[in-house]
């Protein structure tokens, strides 16, 4: 497949917003994080989120297929704060190689570190194929436990 990532235009949140609640709305239902989820999150709040942040759109043959929301943390480490595809592009081997375009924008980075929900089984997996360790955890609700990845870079 054809993955590209580029630096996210403003024009383009409509469409990020729309594939960012689509693809949380299966842990809205689970983990019913209605202050935190993704799922809620007004227009206002990603478009500041791509004028502050380090925000990319993901395409696939021209058309948006998902966002990333990267985060500075200083002395060249990294927070993948959200990544995020499609339903119809979910589980078709995409992820690694979105992974590795977003590590390649980040040349000098020697630290990456995400969080993702405790009972994603398959993210969990999936981060630590690509390198990443269990670091920590934190409780969002009574239902969500988010487990902290942290990935070092030689």
């Amino acid at each position: 497949m054809n993955i590209v990532i580029k630096r996210t235009n403003v024009i383009e949140a409509p469409i990020l917003l729309a594939i960012q609640k689509e693809a949380f709305e299966d842990d809205l239902r689970k983990y019913e994080d209605h202050d935190t989820s993704p799922v809620n999150e007004p227009i206002e709040r990603l478009l500041r989120k791509i004028e502050l942040f380090i925000h990319y759109t993901v395409w696939h043959n021209n058309e948006i297929i998902g966002g990333i929301d990267v985060r500075d943390l200083k002395d060249n480490k990294y927070r993948l704060n959200r990544i995020f595809i499609s339903k119809n592009y979910q589980n078709k081997g995409l992820g690694s190689e979105i992974m590795k375009l977003v590590e390649e924008e980040f040349p000098s980075a020697v630290e990456w570190v995400l969080d993702t929900p405790h009972l994603n089984i398959r993210n969990h997996h999936f981060y630590e194929k690509i390198g990443y360790k269990k670091s920590g955890q934190h409780q969002i609700n009574e239902k969500l436990i988010l487990i902290d990845y942290t990935k070092k870079v030689k």
